[in-house]
This record gives C-alpha cells, structure tokens and sequence, in this order.
C-alpha cells in the first residue's frame, strides 16, 4: 500500500524536521517539507498531497490573507488535498481568520503554535 503524502509548509526548519521525523515513525505517512510558500502549489501539483499542515507565519501585514492564497493554490494543484493550519495563538486576527475558515469548510482544521503533540495526533 502506498503511504499517503503529507506537505509541511513551514518556515521554521528545525519545527519542519522533527514534524517529519514524529509523522513517519508514528504514522504510515510519507511527509515531505516545502519552506519557500511560493513553492507550495508546484510541489503540490506533483506530490499530490492527502494532506498539507500550513504554517501562518508570524510577522506584521496580513499574514493569514496571504496563507490562505497558499492553501488556495495547494488545494487547485492536489484536489482532495486538506488543509490544516498552523496559528500564532496570540495573534488575534489570524485566529479569528482560522476559525471563519473553519466554519465555512474552507480549511479541514487548524493548530495552536503551542498545541501539544498529543494534542495533534488525537485530532
């Protein structure tokens, strides 16, 4: 059986490597990491991902406007492809962001920068 793709679309690489590490041991996932966002949809397009955990970066301007861009394109370049987010919890529009996107199904979940491993693998 081939193990289903799993994209990291993470800025921070030393976050991105053990996400990897922890998915592969403790999953039949093959995850893989994408750290420039407007690399995203082409890697997409030929990873065909099941899933893509996407990171809201934390910096000034609109940066979960921008992201969820990112995740539009993801999703046109691997149909089927979920989406999860990854959140600055502390910042506050970007929560509100997650959680609108949630509920209108535009994104399958999302994660707390500070969610618990525990946490994310009972979700």
């Amino acid at each position: 059986m081939d193990k289903k793709a799993v994209m990291l679309v993470l800025c921070r690489r030393i976050i991105a490597e053990a996400l990897v590490r922890c998915i592969e041991r403790s999953s039949n996932l093959n995850a893989f990491v994408v750290r420039k966002f407007e690399d995203a949809a082409d890697i997409a397009k030929v990873r065909l991902p099941a899933l893509a955990l996407v990171e809201i970066p934390e910096r000034y301007g609109s940066p979960a406007l921008d992201t969820l861009d990112v995740c539009e394109e993801i999703k046109a370049a691997s149909p089927g492809c979920k989406i999860v987010l990854l959140c600055p919890e502390q910042d506050k529009e970007s929560v509100d962001i997650c959680i609108e996107e949630k509920r209108r199904n535009g994104i399958e979940d999302f994660l707390f920068y500070d969610s618990s491993m525990e946490y994310s693998k009972s979700q």
